[in-house]
């Protein structure tokens, strides 16, 4: 006897979509046989990848003439959203059939976005998976210690327990599951944030607003961040700091570029492969944060992300 098909998420999947490649098309074909309607936004890609949205009739393509950024393109999308969630993934995050609805099932009803344990290639949970509010005593930690003994303490997930749901301050929008109602409320994302850490704000809006955030780490998601580029994921990296500065305003900046100048410095000296070439480039981003300044990404490396 067949098993039943499943019903579609009753919801909208936003994708971003900056030169993914072949990436975006195969995310599409699962997209379609789990959600009712598909949103991709464009950020001016160059290398085509966007005609896979184009080539494909049930999914609503806008085209953007310059990269606006994750934010804005994800808030542009999510105006056209329609059911009672919304989806964020990125085209690089690696979903399986029945992901979205395994993320949903059950959840309490003050939970107002629900994401899963990322992984890498070989199956290790990913720290970038969620975490707790960014504060200066969490990024000293970071510096000085591993995050695997981070505890509760570090600004990232150091450790996940196995099968079940965790509240943290908030998750990453690599693959993000929201109550379509709470996004309203708080009203979407943040646009200030160009790349990285708006899923931080966001989480912070929400439960402000009353709603919890939950790392259901029942579902693992492989993600290959920065489509598994090392040069891509280097200036991600460099301006994911541009956006963390938004949260360290006035006389904390100074501080935050000395403590991430201490950890960079340390990693730079004594890390290896992706991490070390990171550190090494990021130093010159934190003595800009010391002198109070952003560590605008256009001084770092250029803006492809």
């Amino acid at each position: 006897m067949s098993t039943p098909a499943r019903a579609p998420l009753d919801g909208t999947v936003v994708v971003v979509n900056y030169n993914d490649g072949p990436l975006l098309g195969q995310l599409l074909d699962l997209l379609l046989e789990e959600v009712r309607r598909v949103v991709v936004v464009d950020n001016a890609s160059t290398d085509g990848s966007e005609q896979a949205a184009a080539e494909r009739s049930d999914v609503m393509l806008i085209r953007n003439d310059h990269d606006r950024g994750y934010a804005p393109a994800a808030n542009q999308g999510a105006s056209h959203a329609e059911g009672d969630w919304l989806v964020l993934i990125n085209p690089d995050a690696h979903l399986r059939p029945g992901d979205l609805e395994a993320l949903v099932t059950d959840l309490p009803s003050d939970v107002g976005a629900v994401a899963p344990v990322q992984v890498d290639r070989s199956g290790t949970p990913r720290p970038e998976t969620g975490g707790y509010a960014p504060t200066l005593p969490r990024y000293l930690l970071w510096a000085l210690v591993p995050v695997r003994f981070h505890g509760r303490w570090g600004p990232w997930l150091a450790k996940i327990p196995p099968g079940g749901d965790v509240a943290l301050d908030w998750v990453s929008s690599a693959l993000l599951v929201i109550r379509r109602e709470a996004f309203v409320a708080v009203g979407g994302l943040d646009d200030r944030f160009f790349l990285y850490h708006e899923d931080v704000d966001f989480g912070r809006r929400l439960r402000a607003h009353g709603w919890r955030v939950f790392c259901r780490t029942s579902v693992e998601l492989f993600h290959e961040v920065a489509a598994g580029n090392p040069e891509r994921r280097l200036k991600q990296s460099l301006l994911a700091l541009d956006s963390l500065v938004l949260e360290f305003e006035g006389w904390r900046r100074p501080i935050l570029g000395a403590i991430l100048a201490i950890g960079y410095g340390l990693r730079a000296i004594f890390g290896s492969g992706p991490g070390r070439a990171l550190a090494r480039a990021a130093l010159p981003a934190c003595g800009r944060m010391i002198l109070g300044r952003r560590p605008s990404a256009t001084d770092m490396a250029p803006t492809d992300a």
